[in-house]
């Protein structure tokens, strides 16, 4: 099989993942059985830890990826950017939250100059390996270091995990949703609670 073949294959796999992932994580029968999110230690921008209760009374959108990304992370984070500009007053509602899970590159001090091309009211969290991966697995995020050296990337997926202000599992948006379908998503999430 070809490059080219085996490229299409692997780009059709990762869609049908995603929109499995979406379904499942979607699907209220499922995930009353499924624990999606849950308590969390992680170091903010400042330095400071950050646990899930700096979360609680807003809807809070986590996306897990990294600084040296070359697409879908700076294009989610940009997204976000354009959500809180199109929410007008209901983005008080919400927090966008960027958890790092290349803590081997993204200290608090490389996250906090990344996102400062974005929304200034985006979170961005990091942490040591192990507490990445523990929340990483919560909140079923899945990532790969991929390649070696100091130009290595992180294989990750792309869907946006929403919490609830009770820091409870509200729902997930895809990651490539175009900002206004994302308002109407929120918003309805922000209606029906889910």
């Amino acid at each position: 099989m070809n490059r080219r073949a085996l490229l299409v294959s692997a780009v059709a796999v990762a869609a049908l993942g995603g929109i499995g992932a979406s379904y499942i994580l979607n699907n209220k029968h499922v995930t009353e059985s499924l624990a999606v999110g849950g308590p969390f230690k992680l170091i903010g921008v400042d330095g400071q830890e950050v646990t899930e209760a700096a979360l609680k009374g807003k809807y809070s959108l986590f996306f897990f990826g990294f600084t040296f990304c070359p697409d879908a992370c700076p294009t989610a984070l940009n997204t976000f950017t354009l959500v809180l500009e199109k929410l007008g007053p209901d983005a008080a509602k919400i927090q966008p939250v960027f958890v790092s899970i290349d803590p081997e590159r993204d200290t608090p001090q490389v996250l906090k100059e990344y996102l400062s091309s974005f929304d200034p009211r985006i979170m961005g969290l990091t942490g040591t390996p192990e507490t990445v991966a523990d929340a990483a697995k919560k909140f079923r995020a899945y990532y790969a270091k991929q390649g070696e050296g100091e130009f290595y990337l992180m294989d990750h997926s792309t869907a946006i995990i929403v919490m609830n202000p009770d820091f409870e599992y509200a729902g997930v948006l895809a990651g490539n949703m175009q900002p206004d379908e994302m308002v109407t998503r929120l918003k309805d999430i922000f209606a029906h609670g889910a």
